[in-house]
C-alpha cells in the first residue's frame, strides 16, 4: 500500500509543477482593470502565449504587498515612490515605466467649491478644505489614495476625521459610484472616470504636473520570499514592454477616447 501511495505522489508531483510553471501570478492596480486595458492586452497575450494568468485586482499598496511576501510574480501598479522603495529594499527584479495617464479633481457638475476656475490642483485642494465641501477617498493605500495624501500634504491639511472628508474603503469604480451619490468631490484616474462615470458628476480639473500618473512593471525577486520564480512573468514582463504591446496600449479607445500613452519606444 505505502509503495503505491509513492507511486502515486511521484507519478502526480510533475503534474502539479507543470501546471504551477503555466500560471503567471499578476497583481494590477484597479484602474487598469476597470478601464477595459486588462482585458484588451491579456486577450491579445494569450492568443500566442500558453500561459494561464491568476489576477488579484487590488490597489497599488496591497499589490506590492503581496509582491514582498511572493504570491505573486509581478506587479502592474502607478505608486512611484511605493516603487522606488520596493526596489531598493531587494524585492525586484526588474522594474519598467511602460504607460502614463493623469489624475484628474472630478465632481458634482454644479462644483461648489468652483474649482473649475483653478489651473492649480494644490489651490483646488484648499478650496474644498476651507469650504469643507464633501470629499470622497478611496482610504485603501491605493495608488490613488497615495496620490491624494501627498496633495493634502503639499497643502499642510490632513481631512481625516472631518465631517466633510470620507472614505470609501472600496475600489476606484464603487468609490466615484458613491461619491456621484453624495455630489462629492474625488481625486481619480482619468481612463476610469471617462470610462465609468454615470453623468453625475464631471472632470472639473486637470493637466496640474502633481496629477501626473505613471503606471509600471515589476518583475518580483522570488529569492527575497523563499519561493521560486516562474520564466512566465519574465515572458509577460517583455511582452508588456515590447513594441506591439505599446502600440496596443497607445490604440487602446473608448469612446473615441484615448486612456493611455506608452512610454517606451514604439515602432
Amino acid at each position: 500500500m505505502k509503495k503505491t501511495m509513492l507511486f502515486l505522489i511521484l507519478m502526480l508531483s510533475p503534474l502539479a509543477s507543470s501546471a504551477e510553471s503555466s500560471t503567471i501570478r499578476l497583481a494590477i492596480a484597479n484602474s487598469i482593470d476597470s478601464s477595459g486595458l486588462l482585458q484588451h492586452l491579456l486577450t491579445k497575450f494569450k492568443e500566442i502565449h500558453p500561459y494561464k494568468i491568476q489576477l488579484n485586482i487590488v490597489g497599488s499598496g496591497k499589490a506590492l504587498r503581496l509582491g514582498r511576501t511572493g504570491l505573486v510574480d509581478m506587479v502592474w501598479v502607478h505608486s512611484p515612490e511605493a516603487e522606488q522603495k520596493f526596489v531598493k529594499d531587494g524585492y525586484a527584479l526588474a522594474h519598467k515605466t511602460i504607460m502614463r495617464n493623469d489624475f484628474v479633481l472630478a465632481g458634482p457638475k454644479s462644483d461648489p467649491a468652483n474649482i473649475a476656475a483653478e489651473k492649480n490642483v494644490l489651490e483646488a485642494m484648499k478650496r474644498i478644505a476651507s469650504g469643507e465641501y464633501y470629499f470622497m477617498s478611496r482610504g485603501d493605500d491605493s495608488g490613488t489614495h497615495k496620490k491624494e495624501m501627498a496633495l493634502w500634504n503639499l497643502v499642510d491639511i490632513d481631512p481625516i476625521a472631518t465631517d466633510w472628508y470620507m472614505e470609501s474603503g472600496l475600489g476606484i469604480v464603487k468609490t466615484l459610484k458613491q461619491a456621484e451619490l453624495d455630489k462629492s468631490y474625488l481625486l481619480i484616474d482619468r481612463a476610469t472616470f471617462i470610462a465609468r462615470h454615470t453623468g453625475a458628476s464631471k472632470i472639473l480639473l486637470k493637466g496640474d504636473a502633481h496629477l501626473a500618473n505613471p503606471y509600471s512593471l515589476i518583475l518580483v525577486n522570488q529569492s527575497k520570499s523563499g519561493k521560486q520564480g516562474l520564466k512566465g512573468a519574465q515572458v509577460l514582463f517583455d511582452w508588456l514592454s515590447s513594441p506591439s504591446t505599446q502600440s496596443a496600449i497607445a490604440s487602446f479607445r473608448y469612446a473615441e477616447h484615448q486612456l493611455f500613452f506608452p512610454t517606451q519606444n514604439k515602432p
